[in-house]
């Protein structure tokens, strides 16, 4: 088993080297964990969204979030927060200084050839708004 964990670690840090970014997904939850962290080489750190759900209402979710971006931050990672439904959630981490976010406020899945549209109409969006 160890002999397995050696090969993969291998693997994965050849990978980074080659310029491929790798993400810790649903950090926080199941099998993630602070040893995968130091190590592993990830570039990205993306935070599970039963914490980023109700990051603004529950002040223990929000206080796992922004630890968590800090945590991301001083390891020199991007972090990502999975599961973002409202502005409010999106706003408050934006503030907290996370990088970037998925979830159905951002974009629900569609075809990829309504893609370019949306994406049009978001970066219209976000223009409008940070002016």
């Amino acid at each position: 088993m160890f002999a397995e964990l050696v090969d993969s670690l291998d693997v994965l840090t050849r990978l980074r080297l080659k310029g491929f970014h790798l993400s810790i997904d649903d950090y926080g939850t199941g099998y993630s964990s602070m040893q995968q962290l130091m190590q592993e080489p990830f570039s990205e750190l993306k935070i599970d969204q039963s914490f980023v759900k109700h990051a603004d209402t529950d002040e223990e979710a929000r206080s796992i979030c922004e630890s968590t971006i800090n945590l991301g931050h001083k390891l020199d990672m991007t972090v990502i927060a999975e599961g973002i439904e409202t502005s409010a959630v999106w706003d408050l981490l934006l503030e907290a200084g996370c990088d970037d976010g998925q979830g159905y406020y951002i974009g629900k899945p569609m075809p990829a050839d309504e893609f370019s549209h949306w994406l049009d109409e978001w970066n219209r969006k976000n223009q409008y708004a940070s002016s």
